[in-house]
């Protein structure tokens, strides 16, 4: 059978069974004959890039050839991704990737440079990281989620809420909420989360998402409250903090970071990405990681991920759509 690029999803889909065999046995059959590219949409220091570059020096013993982390951020991740999308599909290129290249950038961008549902086989996930729902500790000190709803409902222009900037996924992740809450809200996009997390702690703005690595000390130091995690469970890193998805069932708004090959790339090739990545992903090693890290992993392989996309792509698409938010 004769896998052409644009496959892609559709592929990846129908092979799960062939997959899964592939598990047991890391990097069987085809190895690299060059040093393996791993294309990153930021720029390094971040979680992303320390994520990727521990793991590209776990995966050059398992593959016999040396893993570089290369990192081409801008343009929300349409850079990396096109780059990957139009290189050859010989498994020397992967992408890593959330699902604002996969699921959300299709909508919010009037052209790119690639199709995110066509030009990419997911291989892997290498775990994701709640966002935290924070809100000011002196001006909520003990209310909970359902109750900050409650008042907002009853109150003349309702609640504030910032953002990292329209179109950003904490925009999206509001927007997600206000919609599922039925509660009136008017967003303030900031330009990063540091100005936006001083007018949170001061009360001059009601409440936002924010990444836990940013939010978390603030929480900590007594500045803000976290009202709940984005994921559709607790989290393991923060348990005793309840999910969205206890006040609204079904929410879910997880950042994810994942690995994708080029579509196109040989069945045979697949596989053996496929064993390597498990071969790693599941080891005591990269579970220390994730702990060291403050990220969840997300067990069961490309099928999950696989999953995770099909669940998410049209609902994070609509919520696009509904704002009008526009990248370009």
């Amino acid at each position: 059978m004769t896998i052409t690029r644009r496959h892609g999803l559709a592929f990846s889909l129908a092979a799960i069974p062939v997959m899964r065999t592939a598990r047991a046995q890391p990097a069987a059959g085809w190895k690299p004959s060059r040093p393996v590219r791993l294309v990153l949409p930021f720029s390094p220091g971040g979680l992303t890039d320390i994520l990727a570059r521990q793991a590209a020096e776990a995966l050059t013993p398992i593959l016999g050839q040396s893993v570089v982390v290369e990192n081409r951020a801008g343009a929300g991740g349409n850079l990396a991704a096109e780059n990957v999308a139009r290189s050859a599909p010989d498994g020397h290129s992967l992408l890593i990737a959330t699902q604002g290249i996969i699921e959300i950038n299709k909508a919010l961008y009037t052209r790119l440079g690639y199709d995110p549902d066509a030009d990419f086989v997911p291989l892997g996930m290498l775990g994701q990281q709640p966002n935290l729902l924070v809100v000011s500790a002196q001006r909520y000190p003990r209310e909970t989620l359902a109750e900050v709803l409650s008042a907002a409902r009853g109150r003349a222009g309702g609640l504030s809420y910032g953002s990292n900037g329209a179109g950003s996924f904490t925009h999206l992740s509001m927007e997600l909420l206000r919609s599922r809450a039925t509660a009136e809200m008017t967003h303030v996009p900031y330009r990063g989360s540091a100005p936006m997390l001083t007018d949170l702690v001061s009360g001059t703005l009601d409440i936002a998402f924010d990444g836990l690595g940013t939010s978390l000390p603030q929480v900590q130091s007594g500045g803000l409250r976290a009202l709940a995690v984005s994921s559709p469970g607790r989290s393991a890193l923060l348990p005793e903090v309840p999910a969205v998805a206890e006040t609204l069932p079904g929410f879910d708004a997880t950042p994810w970071y994942g690995v994708f090959a080029a579509a196109g790339t040989p069945p045979a090739i697949l596989a053996a990405w496929e064993a390597a990545w498990q071969a790693l992903l599941t080891g005591p090693a990269w579970a220390r990681i994730l702990v060291e890290r403050q990220v969840d992993p997300l067990p069961g392989g490309r099928d999950v991920l696989i999953a995770h996309i099909a669940a998410e792509r049209a609902v994070w698409r609509e919520v696009v759509r509904s704002t009008g938010a526009r990248a370009d």
